[in-house]
């Protein structure tokens, strides 16, 4: 992946910047949408901060999520979610520095942004779905909600792939054998995580998951969705039948 990925061709209104990173000692790239009437206000924006796929950068969902961001009164940031670590975690914990130490406060000094948590968002899709629930619910006092497309939960499960490709029947039993083991709560897994921030959760984050019945990501989604509810942690949980990975067809 490229530090820096500018689009060949922008939706309207939608920029490319870049900012400095002391962390990986480089520019990064990422896309920004105003809203059409920032220019000619004074006013405030919430901002959400958009986490793309596996292989991509902060162009590659610019387009596909237009449908989503145009028109509203929300600033957009794509992100790029490059990481000089090999490691899954590891490059899970430095991108989240990125993002939190070097990003937020870049955007919140150039821009006119909301910096009260409830007006700060995260979203992602696929592997930037599983960053941005992780990066909410280890953070829920800088974030007031998450929205995961098709998250990849499995690399923080803990235990390789068990969970890509299951019938979506086998769910609830594979959910279930999993709850009997103990190393599926240990420390730096997602579910481990969730169950130690639970309380903040309930009060402060609002979640919203979406996947597709035909996506191999399936159960993932399902286990992550059993296990808030076994804690009664409110959540929406949208089910799209027959739909693969695919953002621009969850959306």
């Amino acid at each position: 992946m490229n530090f820096i990925n500018p689009p060949t061709e922008s939706p309207q209104n939608v920029t490319h910047k870049t900012f400095y990173s002391q962390v990986l000692n480089h520019e990064i790239g990422y896309n920004i949408y105003l809203p059409p009437e920032y220019k000619d206000s004074d006013e405030k924006y919430p901002v959400v901060y958009h986490i793309h796929g596996w292989m991509g950068n902060e162009s590659t969902e610019i387009w596909p999520l237009e449908k989503v961001y145009k028109g509203r009164r929300v600033i957009t940031v794509f992100v790029n979610a490059i990481s000089s670590e090999e490691n899954y975690f590891e490059a899970l914990l430095q991108i989240e520095s990125i993002i939190i130490r070097e990003l937020i406060p870049h955007i919140d000094g150039q821009y006119r942004t909301d910096i009260t948590r409830e007006n700060r968002m995260l979203s992602g899709f696929s592997m930037g779905g599983n960053m941005a629930f992780y990066y909410a619910v280890k953070h829920p006092e800088l974030f007031g909600s998450v929205t995961a497309y098709a998250g990849t939960y499995h690399h923080l499960y803990n235990k390789g792939y068990r969970t890509v490709g299951v019938a979506p029947e086998k769910a609830i039993e594979l959910f279930e054998d999993m709850m009997r083991e103990e190393w599926y709560l240990e420390e730096n897994n997602i579910l481990c995580l969730v169950r130690q921030n639970a309380d903040k959760i309930r009060s402060k984050l609002k979640i919203d998951i979406h996947i597709g019945t035909a996506d191999i990501l399936f159960c993932d989604n399902e286990i992550l969705h059993l296990y808030l509810d076994s804690l009664n942690i409110p959540h929406e949980y949208s089910i799209f039948e027959g739909i693969g990975h695919d953002l621009e067809k969850i959306l």
